[in-house]
């Protein structure tokens, strides 16, 4: 505890010493504006989404300077190095950041909350990511060094594959499990038609999962159950986000790093369905909610009942997607990602669903630019009518 002290003092004075500079910086502000901020490294899924608009914003603002530097604990190596690579990352900026604090001057601070709308995660409120033909990218040798993990498995380049991502239990220990993130969780044995019905299609299929609670039943040539090998890398965690068909997630954090390089991406057994990604190209599908009377609830019921911790005193209980669900939903984004135009009725139900979501009294608080390649599975809204109603 001493020592702590004695470090934030050393670093208050250094951040003192550094006032004169920031002050200067301010007063050019007219001529050239310089800020200083950092990207939140701690878990994968913000530091992917911030790191993604942070590099998109220096590209489309050439008169504006931001340096950055990274908070101590990095959850991808890789996106750590696409930071330094893409963006002006050095650590000793932090102690400009703490004078900006000490003069008051937050309003020079660049943080990763300015992509959160009020307490909400990492959400691209502007449309930034999707309106921007930036592409991020490997380096050469990051690439042959991801191919050629692949070949040994006798993947030819040029083959098309498709990451799935399940979140169970093991994402996080058993006292963390037992709060609301385990609505979150699903069965990796409830995607194995989905996940044959691709490799029957001769699609590869790369399981992903840095924490994984057991291997896949899932048996072929072309599935790779990655997140059980003990071979896994940061690099190839990134490598398979940017070069896969589509991502298949559950609404976990490695789906933004597809996000990030503008992957088409499916999510499944969302909840709550006010997350909805609807700044995303892809589908969503949410997992069923049933009132302790059986009734399902609507979509205004999910949109009303977003806290998961008051599912229980509620009376509501939380149902999986089917296998079959599953597979359909898969065979949707199948057609989603070959640019097959919706029927006229799906057009309809697309558009009744986002009325439903946009007039709801919450939707500010969530959403701000849709995408207009953001759909909700019409495969299911097809089998369950009332839940528009």
């Amino acid at each position: 505890m001493q020592n702590f002290t004695i470090v934030k003092i050393i670093h208050g004075i250094i951040a003192i010493l550094h006032m004169p500079l920031l002050l200067v910086i301010y007063v050019i502000r007219p001529f050239i504006e310089i800020k200083f901020g950092y990207l939140s490294t701690g878990r994968i899924g913000h530091f992917a989404q911030d790191l993604g608009y942070a590099i998109i914003e220096k590209n489309k603002n050439k008169n504006k300077i931001t340096l950055y530097y990274l908070q101590d604990i990095t959850s991808n190596e890789e996106l750590k190095v696409i930071a330094k690579r893409e963006l002006n990352v050095n650590q000793y900026y932090k102690y400009f950041v703490h004078a900006y604090i000490a003069l008051g001057l937050q309003s020079q601070i660049v943080s990763t909350h300015r992509h959160r709308i009020g307490a909400c995660g990492s959400r691209d409120v502007t449309g930034i990511m999707s309106s921007s033909t930036y592409d991020i990218s490997l380096l050469d040798k990051e690439n042959k060094i991801s191919e050629s993990y692949m070949k040994k498995y006798g993947w030819t380049e040029g083959e098309n594959f498709v990451c799935v991502n399940v979140r169970d239990k093991a994402f996080f220990n058993e006292s963390e499990a037992s709060s609301r993130h385990m609505y979150r969780n699903s069965n990796i044995d409830d995607f194995e038609i989905a996940i044959n019905y691709l490799l029957n299609l001769g699609y590869w299929v790369i399981r992903m999962g840095k924490k994984v609670e057991r291997p896949s039943k899932v048996k072929h040539k072309k599935f790779v159950d990655y997140g059980t090998y003990e071979n896994r890398t940061d690099l190839l965690d990134i490598w398979f986000c940017k070069n896969c068909y589509f991502f298949i997630s559950t609404g976990t954090g490695i789906d933004s790093v597809a996000k990030m390089f503008k992957k088409p991406v499916l999510i499944v057994n969302l909840v709550p369905l006010m997350d909805i990604a609807s700044w995303v190209d892809g589908i969503t599908v949410p997992k069923r909610l049933f009132w302790n009377n059986g009734k399902e609830l609507t979509l205004t019921e999910h949109l009303d009942n977003r806290n998961v911790n008051q599912y229980k005193e509620k009376g509501i209980n939380v149902v999986d997607l089917s296998p079959n669900e599953i597979k359909s939903v898969v065979q949707e984004m199948l057609e989603h990602v070959k640019k097959v135009p919706l029927t006229d009725k799906q057009v309809q139900l697309m558009k009744e669903f986002w009325s439903v979501l946009e007039n709801h009294e919450t939707y500010s608080s969530y959403h701000s630019v849709l995408n207009p390649n953001a759909l909700f599975g019409t495969s299911f809204l097809e089998n369950n009518q009332y839940f528009l109603s």
